[in-house]
């Protein structure tokens, strides 16, 4: 393939996962791939598909603080727990076998698939009280997803949002605004890891990032103009897309 025409899809690539990620999470399932066609060995396009996901994130949470959606100091115990879980994580990883873990998310997915399409609450921007406290919330479950993140890393941005909604019962277009910057900070902590071992190939980084910024920053508008209505069919959308990726890598692959 022509060099040049390899950068454009990889900067397409990076702009539709930057839309997907900031609207329902799962963002991968279209940057991944599209780093591991280009040859790159797995572990270098790992490394890079977290770096240019950053970036999205990064710039869908700049506008929604710009925009007043959501305070830092309401989620710093969120982000503390997300930077050290997540780099936990990330070296657990380096020792322990991810194969039990890796089949069970797809039955997660498939879980929570159900719960958000029976469930009225997601289709309401108003919800009843929260099951947990939101100390509890980010030093309990906040710790399991950002660990998650860290060491496997699939769908976090799903489970985020979901947690918030479940658990402490947030509307779903705040949850998803939240959702930005405690992903972002669990990837950048996990992402140290794979710079420190030169685990990215800044070339096709940079094209995808560029990507990614219009990406996430149409899509940020999206969520603040065009609110829940929007976001619900997308995560279905997403959600569905990456049970059915996950269910066939793990239990229906032809490769061994």
């Amino acid at each position: 393939m022509d060099h040049g025409l390899l950068l454009l899809l990889l900067g397409l690539a990076g702009f539709s996962a930057g839309i997907i990620d900031t609207l329902a999470g799962g963002g991968g399932l279209i940057a991944l791939p599209a780093l591991l066609a280009t040859g790159l060995p797995p572990i270098v396009a790992l490394g890079t598909n977290k770096l240019q996901s950053v970036v999205g994130e990064m710039t869908a949470s700049l506008r929604f603080l710009r925009h007043r959606k959501f305070q830092i100091k309401k989620i710093r115990l969120g982000l503390v727990c997300a930077i050290i879980s997540s780099s936990l994580g990330a070296l657990t990883v380096q020792h322990l076998d991810t194969t039990l873990l890796q089949k069970t998310i797809p039955f997660l997915l498939l879980a929570v698939l159900i719960y958000v399409v029976v469930s009225p609450r997601w289709l309401k921007n108003r919800t009843p009280a929260p099951k947990l406290s939101e100390k509890t919330f980010y030093l309990l479950i906040g710790t399991i997803i950002a660990f998650y993140n860290g060491f496997l890393g699939p769908a976090t941005g799903s489970f985020w949002a979901f947690s918030f909604i479940f658990f402490l019962n947030y509307p779903i277009v705040e949850a998803t605004i939240y959702t930005k910057p405690l992903n972002a900070m669990g990837n950048l902590a996990s992402l140290f890891w794979f710079v420190i071992a030169g685990d990215i190939y800044y070339k096709y980084f940079i094209v995808m990032a560029i990507g990614q910024i219009i990406g996430a920053y149409i899509a940020a508008n999206w969520v603040i103009y065009k609110g829940h209505w929007l976001i619900r069919p997308v995560f279905i959308g997403a959600v569905s897309l990456m049970t059915i990726i996950l269910f066939k890598q793990n239990y229906f692959s032809t490769h061994v």
